[in-house]
């Protein structure tokens, strides 16, 4: 077969704003509108939202969460505390909390003034703390304290003092070590 002597083909017609005169194509857009299924499912409601409009009620009626005792618990706890522990859940009448190293204990050992401020803030007291030794994460471990300066000593000219006995060492030894407790004691 040679090209000469293939049949023409009709040139294609363009559907769209330059078409709209045609009826043929107005007749082709009007049956593509009517035939395009569905529209499209609206977009979901936040899940948030939906969270929000059922535990409000309920925060009302049974109190807080421990997320929003987090953030009363250095006024719970102390600010000395609170660097080192947070409240995790309320779990069986308990109140879970986390503490980092020893603030275990001291959480064990304050624990019926702890229960007692918890309820004056949540409204309802849970009957004992379990705590839960571990890390806190990396944005709640505490920041450690600055190293403390010793005063810088003044320069005299006095001559150094004289060596001491091992007698006289010890005796100065043990009183500052006791200013030291004093001083930390107060």
């Amino acid at each position: 077969m040679d090209f000469k002597d293939r049949p023409s083909i009709p040139p294609r017609r363009r559907i769209g704003p330059r078409a709209k005169d045609d009826p043929a194509a107005r007749e082709a857009l009007d049956w593509a509108a009517g035939h395009r299924g569905r529209p499209p499912a609206p977009p979901m409601p936040s899940a948030g939202k939906a969270a929000g409009r059922v535990v409000r009620p309920l925060s009302k009626a049974f109190g807080p969460s421990a997320s929003e005792l987090e953030k009363r618990w250095p006024e719970i706890v102390g600010e000395h505390l609170a660097r080192w522990t947070r409240p995790e859940r309320f779990q069986s009448g308990a109140l879970v909390v986390r503490a980092a190293g020893p603030a275990a204990a001291l959480i064990e050992a304050q624990s019926a003034v702890i229960l007692q401020r918890v309820a004056q803030y949540a409204g309802k007291a849970p009957r004992r703390i379990r705590i839960v030794q571990g890390g806190l994460s990396p944005a709640e471990r505490p920041r450690p304290a600055p190293p403390r300066l010793k005063p810088a000593q003044t320069a005299s000219a006095a001559p150094p003092p004289e060596p001491l006995s091992d007698s006289d060492r010890l005796k100065a030894l043990l009183e500052s070590w006791e200013a030291e407790v004093k001083r930390r004691e107060r």
